[in-house]
């Protein structure tokens, strides 16, 4: 278009789009009206950044050229960019008058330009559009100002955009402003809820559920090209969110999406940057100092941390509102806060971050804000910096905010120049790693542990590592820890055996102690066997030989204060055990403190026999673990939980629950806690015959450390069980003695918990070695925790496999008694075998037929492959023998079905046999027909010889 500067070619009309500037339009056409007139115009249109100044200059001018004006147009650059009179050389470089072109190739005093200006609009009205005034150099803005000033008659429209509440506003620019009678501002808004609702129906149109017409108005304030870029960055994602269902008085109603969530880096965040990148740099500084305070409770920091004025403060923030980035102070969404910390130059942001953290102490804020700012600049000089990331990590663990606890303490920690105060903060770290990753929490307690050995520790540091040593199971360190604090001249009194404050942490029993006869705290109203309850040295099965060995668990030693945490509660009895663990259940928070506490507490109950009990208390607290996302806490429950599906015979539950738990544990192959689940793993798997998985399981590496802990006393367990199903007796012997031994070291010799005697015995028995045996059975028979029906149960039945063929009967007969309400079905089955075995060799086949089915259905409703194999090593086979099928096919018979076919074995008809059990014939075929099919045989002559035999006995 002939007169409008090629430099700044306006769009078409078409192209743009102008909602809510109605107002605006009718202040422009009144300006061009009384400028074709024959009156020099001055319109300035302010707005904030993206509020559309250009495309409203842009559609003026069109406006003008379609009313017969002439057009220029030009843009002020910034400060780096200016020349002198360089507005006025874009305005005057047009090909349309020579003399104006030629004029424009050299500097020209103020009358040579208001002269050009006015030749150029004799002919016709003249719109000049200057984007940007504020950056518009000082000369060009002069000439400008001359020309409106002394030229009131000439036909020029002077039409200026301006940033709002800009800082570098020049107070002479506005001042002249305010003089000029052809001057008048206009004021170009963000868009309304009905504008914004116009641009979203006219963005969206092709899409079947627009977004919330309000949500967008909040997020950009209205700001035209905020709301754009949050358009279509709702348009390009992947699929939109499917509607809430419509209430009865919506359904007519379009469907609305779910509102448009920006990102960082997304278009709304462009834009953000892009309106940041086109404004003055204080307006920048002010936004990104908005963004380092992070809201608008400490706005008023805001003067000292830029070292400005408060009025260009002031300045700066109306800037920002006007924009609709922020309001009241603070910005609208997080991602435009985050474009405006990511517009600063890294070295200016850390330096921000520095001095509000600084100026937040001195102000007295809350320890989490003022670190919040150390952890921005990744800088703590000086003592007050350290102090304050230490009460910070304490208060991000009272709020689960594990991340930051620990960020906290990482920076405290490598800015503390003070030797002596280092180990302390490292202590605190480990407790706040054993939330998140316990294989970290054990290095930090293995570093800490290497610093003690060297002298380097505190009294009362090495007071706080030794209950953090304890609660990682840690025992032998907590105990050489505990004995170096005792010999300590600075820690007197602060923690003695006596003091020591985990020393006692289960609550006292409300159970009376328990007396030395069994039988006098026997319940009256629970009925029981006469010979499960008298005293174990009165039974005829236990010899009373002289100097026969009457130990106990903790002979030799005391309990050590630092294993009361992880022994047996009470008074030695299963009851008292289980009393103290739900007192400590029900009583005690989930804290970094209480966790062990808690998790042994499941534990006890598990060992004790309230499986359901504990599966609820484990369910609850895992539940809680999950809830504060604390991985650390839930690999305890998970492990505990194994443990618990262990004790009840549930194999693969067992298995799965130890595999949960170590995925929780990133790192676990050099992790002391991981050798729980291992051993769970590996006992799950011995007991299931994947004899190769565990071997894998036991080649993994483990760090020494695992076997002075307690979580080596079940590797060595588990290892020693793989061993015995290996046929590698010296190994497992080696390895239960050697559980044993450190167990008493330790006065943690209880065999609820740890029942190596009778692990022990089932070895020494397979290698013969009967007289050791029975000295490590007649331990366990006549300890204080003998009455444990588990413990009692597994002394029996390995007693009987030397007592005389009567006493084996009677022995078993009690230790399946005992197994069964111990609630341990792959122990009970053991028992059975045993039992089924018994009878077999009684000739009582109908008994051992029952109880033998019986043990291999338990057998394999645990999974214990193994010991199916073992109970029925040849299910399905022919006969192998002079004497038949053997009895351990017999055993797939139940008992209706084992008399019939002893009767037809014997020769016996159909009905003879039906006459001889009081039956019909056709029951008497149906039980035969069922025979010969688990038998695999057509006829009664391919019945075993064993069950002729068995015929002529009864006959």
């Amino acid at each position: 278009m002939q007169g409008v500067s090629c430099l700044h070619p306006p769009r078409k009309p078409e192209e743009l789009t102008l909602v809510d500037r109605e107002t605006q339009f009718r202040a422009l056409r009144l300006a061009l009206t009384e400028c074709a007139a024959g009156t020099v115009k001055l319109l300035v249109a302010e707005g904030g950044m993206g509020c559309g100044k250009s495309t409203f200059l842009g559609e003026a001018l069109h406006t003008a050229a379609a009313a017969g004006f002439t057009v220029l147009r030009a843009a002020g650059l910034p400060a780096g960019h200016r020349q002198p009179l360089g507005v006025l050389q874009q305005l005057l470089n047009d090909p349309a008058p020579a003399d104006t072109a030629r004029t424009a190739a050299r500097p020209m005093p103020v009358q040579h330009v208001r002269g050009a200006l006015e030749r150029l609009a004799a002919g016709a009205p003249l719109a000049i559009g200057i984007d940007d005034v504020q950056d518009v150099d000082p000369e060009s803005l002069h000439c400008l100002m001359h020309l409106t000033r002394h030229s009131p008659t000439s036909r020029i429209l002077l039409l200026c955009t301006a940033l709002a509440c800009s800082p570098a506003a020049d107070p002479v620019l506005e001042a002249e402003l305010m003089r000029q009678t052809a001057f008048e501002r206009i004021t170009l808004d963000c868009l309304s809820l009905d504008g914004v609702t116009g641009l979203v129906s006219d963005r969206c149109a092709r899409l079947t559920a627009p977004p919330p017409a309000d949500y967008c108005l909040t997020v950009t304030g209205g700001n035209p090209l905020l709301l754009r870029a949050l358009l279509e960055e709702h348009s390009e994602a992947d699929a939109p969110s499917a509607p809430r269902p419509a209430e009865p008085s919506a359904l007519h109603s379009p469907p609305q999406a779910a509102p448009p969530r920006p990102v960082v880096g997304g278009r709304f965040y462009q834009s953000v940057l892009a309106c940041l990148s086109r404004t003055e740099a204080a307006i920048r500084q002010t936004a990104g100092a908005l963004a380092v305070l992070g809201g608008a409770a400490h706005a008023d920091l805001l003067p000292q941390l830029l070292g400005a004025s408060p009025a260009s403060v002031t300045r700066g923030l109306r800037a920002l509102e006007a924009t609709g980035l922020t309001t009241s102070g603070r910005f609208r969404h997080p991602v435009a806060e985050a474009a405006a910390l990511d517009a600063l130059d890294p070295s200016r942001r850390a330096h921000l971050h520095r001095r509000a953290a600084a100026l937040l102490h001195h102000d007295g804020a809350a320890p989490r804000g003022v670190a919040r700012h150390l952890l921005a600049a990744r800088h703590a000089a000086g003592p007050w910096a350290v102090s304050v990331l230490r009460d910070a990590a304490e208060q991000s663990l009272a709020q689960d905010d594990v991340a930051s606890a620990v960020s906290c303490l990482e920076l405290a920690y490598g800015a503390c120049v003070r030797e002596r105060e280092r180990p302390e903060i490292r202590i605190r770290l480990a407790a706040a790693f054993g939330r998140t990753n316990i294989a970290v929490a054990e290095e930090h307690l293995a570093d800490l542990v290497a610093t003690l050995r060297e002298g380097e520790l505190t009294g009362h540091q090495t007071a706080l590592l030794v209950p953090l040593l304890v609660n990682h199971g840690r025992l032998g360190e907590a105990r050489e820890a505990m004995d170096r604090l005792n010999a300590a001249d600075d820690a007197r009194g602060l923690c003695a055996d006596g003091g020591f404050p985990m020393a006692a942490p289960w609550p006292s029993t409300a159970h009376p102690a328990a007396p030395r006869d069994p039988a006098a705290r026997r319940d009256p109203a629970a009925p029981r066997d006469p010979a499960a309850r008298r005293d174990p040295a009165d039974k005829p099965f236990l010899p009373r030989q002289s100097g026969a060995p009457q130990a106990r668990p903790e002979d030799g030693r005391g309990q050590q204060p630092t294993a009361a945490l992880w022994a047996l509660p009470g008074n030695g009895t299963s009851e008292a055990a289980a009393h103290a663990a739900e007192q400590v259940l029900r009583s005690s928070p989930l804290t970094d403190s209480t966790l062990v506490l808690l998790v042994n507490a499941v534990r006890i109950l598990a060992r004790t026999g309230r499986y359901d009990t504990a599966d609820i208390w484990c369910h609850r607290l895992l539940g809680e673990a999950t809830r504060r996302r604390c991985p650390g806490w839930q690999a305890h429950l998970l492990a505990v939980r194994a443990e618990l599906s262990l004790c009840r015979g549930l194999l693969a539950d067992a298995k799965e629950c130890a595999q949960r738990a170590l995925t929780h544990v990133p790192g676990h192959s050099r992790s002391v806690f991981a050798g729980g689940p291992l051993a769970c793993q590996v006992l799950a798997c011995t007991a299931m015959g994947r004899y190769d998985e565990a071997t894998q399981l036991l080649s993994h590496p483990v760090p020494e450390a695992l076997f002075h802990s307690v979580y080596g006393l079940g590797y060595l367990r588990a290892r020693g069980h793989f061993h015995l199903a290996m046929n590698r007796l010296p190994a497992a012997v080696r390895d239960f003695l050697t559980a044993g031994r450190v167990a008493r070291e330790w006065g943690l010799d209880h065999p609820v918990l740890l029942p190596w005697r009778t692990d022990a015995a089932e070895a020494f028995l397979r290698l013969g070695e009967t007289k050791r045996a029975d000295q490590l059975l007649t331990e366990q028979l006549v300890s204080p925790h003998s009455g444990n029906p588990y413990v009692r149960g597994t002394a029996l039945r390995l007693r009987a496999q030397t007592a005389a063929p009567a006493e084996r009967l009677r022995l078993l007969s009690e230790a399946v008694s005992d197994l069964q309400s111990s609630g341990d079905r792959l122990a009970l089955a053991r028992a059975l075998a045993d039992l089924g075995a018994a009878y077999h060799s009684r000739n009582e086949p109908v008994r051992a037929s029952a109880t033998v089915r019986r043990a291999w259905q338990l057998a394999k409703e645990c999974g214990a492959q193994a010991l199916c194999d073992s109970i029925l090593p040849s299910r399905g086979t022919k006969d192998r023998g002079p004497d038949g099928r053997a009895a351990a096919t017999e055993a797939l018979l139940s008992e209706s079905e084992m008399r019939v076919a002893t009767l037809a074995a014997g020769g016996n008809t159909n009905r003879e046999i039906a006459v001889r059990l009081c039956v019909t014939v056709s029951t008497v075929e149906q039980h035969l027909t069922r025979v010969y099919r688990k038998l695999n045989i057509t006829r009664r002559r391919e019945l075993p010889t064993r069950l002729r035999h068995l015929a002529d006995q009864a006959n």
